[in-house]
């Protein structure tokens, strides 16, 4: 049996897009920084997750992710979580950033 807490990315949500994160508990050891990127016009953001190579054997043999929202007494606002297979330097990851972000600034090429 597997149960383990996923981490956030050690590292940009997105490369290039740094200068429209906002990190939350940077300067809280207690905490794991968590970087973001806003989503929906600003209206929820989006955090990358890393995974360790027990947890990608446990997904791949059927495990389930479960997500725990802290609503702070207030109502809770609806949730996504998304999984990527694409890196994000192809046509297919900009495309699907659009999409999920509509958010002011797109994800460009890098100049090879």
């Amino acid at each position: 049996m597997t149960f383990d807490f996923l981490n956030p990315h050690d590292g940009p949500v997105v490369v290039g897009l740094e200068q429209f994160e906002t990190v939350y508990a940077k300067n809280q050891p207690q905490y794991r920084p968590l970087r973001t990127l806003p989503g929906r016009k600003g209206n929820s953001a989006i955090a990358r997750l890393s995974f360790t190579d027990a947890q990608r054997k446990a997904v791949a043999e059927g495990a389930d992710i479960y997500m725990e929202l802290l609503h702070f007494g207030g109502p809770l606002a609806p949730s996504l979580v998304m999984v990527m297979s694409e890196p994000p330097d192809t046509d297919t990851f900009r495309a699907w950033w659009r999409v999920q972000t509509d958010a002011p600034y797109q994800v460009v090429r890098s100049a090879a």
